[in-house]
C-alpha cells in the first residue's frame, strides 16, 4: 500500500510547481528534521518551495535548517500541492492552518496515533518510532538519491523523538534504519554535541532556574515546573530553548509524570512526559491536546496557577494508590 501511495506522491510531484512543506507550531527535532529533510530531498527537481512552521526554531537545531525557504507570515498563497508533516490535527499548524484550504492536493505523513488523516493522501503509522523514520521510508521507495545531507536530518528527527534511542518507540527496525542513515554519511559524535552540547550560557542559566523551582507531589511521583516570562526576560532567552527541560524533571528517580507549564500572554501550554504505563495522551486529548502515551501536550486559556491545579487533580487517581 505504501507503495502505491508512493507512486501517486511522485505524480502529484511531477505535474506541481508550487509546493509547500509544513510542520506543527512550537517545532522538535522531529518536525524540523522532517520539514527539512523532504524540502533537501526535492530542491533537486527545482520547484518552486515555501517551508511553513509556525514557532521559533530551537538554537541547537538552526544550523540544520534554511531560514530563507521559510515564510514568516501567510498572505493566503495558493499551492498545487502541501505536505504536512508530524502535525497531529490541522490546528497545530497555528496560523498556517489556512494554507490546507489554498493547496489543490494535501499529502499529510505523521506517526501520531491521534491523527485521523485530513489529506488526499494520509500516510499514518504509529508504529514507527518518529515522523522522521516513516519519511525514510517513503524516500527509500521514491528510487531517488538519499544524499548524507537528507541522511542527516532524518537521523536528527528519529535521534530527539526516541530521546536518543532510549524510549519505548525505539525498535530494532529503528535500529537497522540508523545504521543505514549512518552509511550514508551521518557523523553522529557531530551531531550528538550540535544537537544536545551546544546550549549558551544563558540557556544553562534558565533551565537550572527552571529546574530549581520543580515541585513534587504524591510521594515524588508528580513533578511540575513553569517557564514564565518573567524568566525568559531575566534570561534573555526564547521559550523553544528550554523545552528539555520536562525531559529533565523525568530524570527524577521517583517520578512517574513530569509536566512543564509554560507561560504564554492569554494561556499556558502543558508539556507533558511519562514513565512506565502512565499514558499521558488521554489526559492531554481530554483538553484538545494531542502526543503520544509518554509525550504529550495541550493549551489551556488558563494562568499557570489555576493550570497547576487542574494538573495536580488530573493525576491524582493516577498516581496515589
Amino acid at each position: 500500500m505504501l507503495k502505491n501511495d508512493v507512486k501517486e506522491i511522485l505524480e502529484l510531484i511531477k505535474t506541481s510547481d508550487k509546493i509547500c512543506i509544513a510542520g506543527h507550531m512550537a517545532p522538535d527535532g522531529d518536525c524540523i528534521g522532517s520539514v527539512m529533510a523532504l524540502y533537501k530531498f526535492l530542491k533537486p527537481l527545482n520547484k518552486n518551495f515555501t517551508v511553513m512552521i509556525d514557532g521559533t526554531i530551537p538554537f541547537n537545531y538552526k544550523p540544520f535548517v534554511d531560514e530563507t525557504i521559510m515564510v514568516k507570515d501567510y498572505d493566503n498563497e495558493k499551492f498545487d500541492l502541501l505536505f504536512v508533516l508530524d502535525t497531529s490535527d490541522t490546528k497545530r499548524l497555528g496560523k498556517f492552518e489556512d494554507v490546507l484550504n489554498n493547496s489543490k492536493k494535501r499529502i499529510v505523513i505523521d506517526h501520531h496515533k491521534t491523527n485521523k488523516g485530513f489529506g488526499d493522501i494520509n500516510i499514518i503509522d504509529p508504529e514507527m518510532s518518529s515522523t522522521g523514520e516513516l519519511l525514510y521510508d517513503i524516500l527509500k521507495l521514491t528510487g531517488m538519491e538519499i544524499t548524507s545531507e537528507v541522511a542527516v536530518l532524518i537521523y536528527i528527527a528519529v535521534l530527539t523523538d526516541t530521546g536518543k534511542f532510549s524510549y519505548a518507540n525505539t525498535t530494532s527496525r529503528t535500529h537497522v534504519k540508523t545504521a543505514e542513515l549512518i552509511d550514508l554519511g551521518v557523523n553522529v559524535s557531530e551531531i550528538d554535541n550540535l544537537v544536545y552540547n551546544s546550549k549558551p550560557a544563558d540557556v544553562v542559566k534558565a533551565f537550572i532556574d527552571s529546574v530549581s523551582k520543580v515541585e513534587l507531589y504524591y510521594e515524588n511521583k508528580l513533578g511540575i515546573t513553569a517557564i514564565t516570562k518573567d524568566l525568559l526576560a531575566k534570561n534573555k532567552v526564547e521559550m523553544a530553548d528550554l523545552d528539555g527541560v520536562v525531559e529533565y524533571i523525568r530524570e527524577i528517580k521517583e517520578v512517574e509524570v513530569s509536566c512543564l507549564l509554560k507561560e504564554y500572554d492569554e494561556s499556558t501550554k502543558v508539556s507533558l512526559r511519562s514513565k512506565n504505563k502512565i499514558d499521558v495522551s488521554a489526559i492531554s486529548l481530554k483538553y484538545q491536546g494531542g502526543g503520544h502515551a509518554k509525550a504529550a501536550g495541550f493549551e489551556l486559556k488558563e494562568n499557570i496557577e489555576n493550570t497547576k491545579r487542574i494538573i495536580i487533580e488530573e493525576f491524582k487517581e493516577l498516581l496515589v494508590q
